[in-house]
Order: C-alpha cells, then sequence, then structure tokens
C-alpha cells in the first residue's frame, strides 16, 4: 500500500468517525452546559441539584395552574401581565411561539409554500398565521410564517391568497423539515 493511497483511507475514515462523534459530543456538550448554567441558577453545591429544583418547580406550578382554587389567580396575574406596556409585547410575542411550537394551540394554521423569485423556481415553506388581515386595511392576502433553519426566528411575509400553495405535510412534519435544514425526511 503507498503513502498516498493510505492518507487517503486514513483521511476517509477519520471523517466519518468524526462524522459520528461530532453530533453526539456536541449534543452532550450543550445539554451539560445548561445543567451547569441551570446549577449555577441556584446557590447550592450539589451537581444536579438545580436543575432538579426547577423542574420541581415548574412541575408544581403547573399543578397550581390547573387546580381549581388557584386559575382565577394565575389568569388574573397573566391578564395583569397582558395589560402593562412593553411587557405586554414581549409576553405575548413569547406566549404566541411557545404555544405555536409546544403545539398548545393552533396558531399556524396550513403548511404552505410561497414563491420568492416571482417565476415559481424559489420557494419557501411557511405557516398561515392569519388569514383575515382586515384589521391592518389589506385584503385578499395573508400572513405567512417563514421560520429559518436550524432557529426559531423567521420572517412575516405577507402574500397574495391565490399565490400560496398548500401543503399535505403536517405543521409538525413541515417544521422539523425546514428547522434540520431539509435533512430530516
Amino acid at each position: 500500500m503507498n503513502t498516498n493511497s493510505f492518507l487517503r483511507k486514513f483521511i476517509s475514515y477519520f471523517l466519518r468517525g468524526l462524522f459520528l462523534v461530532a453530533p453526539i459530543f456536541i449534543t452532550f456538550y450543550i445539554l451539560v452546559i445548561t445543567f451547569k448554567w441551570i446549577d449555577g441558577l441556584i446557590p447550592i453545591e450539589i451537581p444536579g441539584i438545580g436543575m432538579l429544583i426547577i423542574v420541581s418547580s415548574v412541575t408544581i406550578l403547573g399543578f397550581i395552574a390547573t387546580n381549581l382554587f388557584s386559575k382565577p389567580i394565575i389568569e388574573f396575574l397573566l391578564n395583569l401581565l397582558e395589560k402593562i406596556p412593553v411587557i405586554n409585547v414581549i409576553y405575548k410575542s413569547l406566549k404566541d411561539v411557545v404555544n405555536a411550537f409546544g403545539g398548545g394551540s393552533e396558531k399556524f394554521k396550513k403548511t404552505v409554500l410561497i414563491t420568492l423569485d416571482g417565476i415559481g423556481k424559489v420557494k419557501r415553506i411557511g405557516f398561515i398565521t392569519e388569514t383575515d388581515l382586515s384589521k391592518m386595511g389589506v385584503t385578499g392576502m395573508v400572513a405567512v410564517y417563514v421560520p429559518d433553519s436550524y432557529g426559531i426566528t423567521g420572517n412575516v411575509f405577507i402574500v397574495a391568497e391565490d399565490s400560496v400553495e398548500i401543503l399535505t405535510l403536517s405543521v409538525s412534519e413541515a417544521m422539523k423539515f425546514v428547522v434540520s435544514g431539509g435533512i430530516t425526511g
């Protein structure tokens, strides 16, 4: 075996190993960093106790929020948040995004394709978020949220109703496809 052949095989095996190990390593690295950050929020020097306290606290809050006696209090406090200037914009936006991605509400009505280049050769997957834009003085158009790959950011396009192609793909399947950059089928 000559040196070039050995070097090519070595590089090939190294890259295959790297592509196998890198996603696993990065996933665990992100988990470790997240655990350490969460543990840092609670000033107790026992590894993992911060995560346990936060998970337990959130679960207890979820239980309390579903309790019949506390539900009016929780609703009152949330309504109060929605009425405070500046805070209401941040809170409502985050609430809508979390609900849309978490399935708590049907904010994404349909999965669609929109054309970006005018001739149909460049399209993006998006989700109709609003079909009635009459409050904005706009008719015959719909709001389409187009997420970016590997993130939860995106853009909202106002698109003519007749230029939107409805897809049969479910919202969750389409979101998985888009967020993964098309890697996940």
